[in-house]
């Protein structure tokens, strides 16, 4: 018996959290019905023309694409239009489309603890911070409130001592504040220390012993089956021990990995006048080119939706295509 693209959009919630997604990023559910009984799923890294024909082929009811196939609004649907000719093949076909994309990258497990273990880090940490899942205590006089509050997101209401008490995360707080403002209430707020409640993007930690980065850059390009590295350094030979690491495009992070103490960085993407800030200000940087530093989304979604649609009559699928667009002469 197929299972619906909303149940298997669960078990993809699960594994990338929608809230981790960076803002304004194009995440989400993106094209198709809902309730469409499907029996099989394509996972990919980007969803151009040939994976679109691939899901049809191969009977793909929904595709998870780590990259949008929809990214900035479209202004029509002719035929002469590269992204239109995906989306119309997509429509005909009745394949839905999903895209976790940076939460993915966000996400304990998921694309860039992957990447961060191909390059060999230990004692590894997010790069910089993106967001919280911190929760305070809220205490208010008036047990009454109990349903209000609840519907504001307040979890684990109870009454004690006569006051109701209740855990609200950090991002719910401001919508509670009004709420109890516009009654004149002024509740108590206590922070709660819960381990992991802060999130972030990239990582960095430390290699078992230093390495040169020219060594580490040959070693990368086998790891992740990069066709090219390009690595921007005044001295290959130079050892680095402390590496951050950001799948993509991580040009914008460079501020963040030199704060972070890290002696190089590795990433995808890297332009020319990134590359000489990054000389000026000594970070060692290691281009392993966009797609080989994702290359492997296909692999981690494909692992974690089989877990959590295990004894479900659906199938999960990595794609065959190969989006690398780059020839190397």
């Amino acid at each position: 018996m197929a299972v619906s693209v909303e149940r298997v959009l669960q078990a993809v919630r699960e594994q990338c959290p929608p809230r981790f997604a960076l803002e304004g990023d194009a995440t989400g559910f993106q094209l198709g019905d809902g309730s469409r009984q499907i029996e099989r799923v394509l996972c990919t890294l980007d969803l151009t023309l040939e994976v679109a024909e691939e899901a049809v082929r191969r009977g793909a009811g929904l595709v998870i694409s780590h990259h949008a196939v929809i990214f900035r609004p479209l202004r029509h649907l002719r035929a002469d239009d590269f992204k239109a000719r995906i989306v119309t093949a997509l429509i005909k076909g009745d394949v839905a489309v999903y895209v976790p994309h940076t939460a993915m990258d966000v996400v304990a497990e998921g694309m860039n603890d992957h990447l961060a273990r191909s390059v060999g880090l230990g004692d590894t940490r997010f790069l910089e911070q993106t967001g919280s899942d911190e929760r305070f205590l809220l205490r208010v006089a008036d047990p009454a409130l109990e349903a209000p509050l609840g519907e504001r997101g307040v979890e684990n209401l109870e009454v004690v001592g006569g006051r109701l008490e209740g855990r609200v995360r950090a991002p719910d707080v401001g919508k509670v504040l009004r709420f109890l403002g516009k009654r004149g209430i002024t509740p108590t707020l206590v922070p709660l220390a819960e381990a992991g409640a802060a999130r972030g993007i990239g990582r960095i930690g430390r290699l078992a012993r230093p390495e040169p980065v020219a060594d580490l850059a040959r070693r990368l390009k086998s790891t992740l089956g990069a066709p090219g590295v390009r690595v921007v350094t005044r001295d290959p030979q130079r050892p680095i021990e402390r590496v951050a690491v950001l799948g993509g495009d991580g040009r914008r992070f460079l501020s963040a990995a030199i704060r972070a103490g890290a002696d190089a960085l590795v990433t995808g993407d890297v332009d020319h006048h990134t590359a000489l800030e990054a000389r000026a200000r000594g970070l060692d940087v290691i281009d392993v080119g966009h797609w080989a530093s994702e290359r492997q989304v296909s692999a981690l979604l494909v692992e974690g939706l089989r877990a959590r649609l295990d004894g479900l009559e659906v199938e999960v699928l990595a794609s065959e295509v190969d989006t690398q667009p780059f020839v190397f002469v």
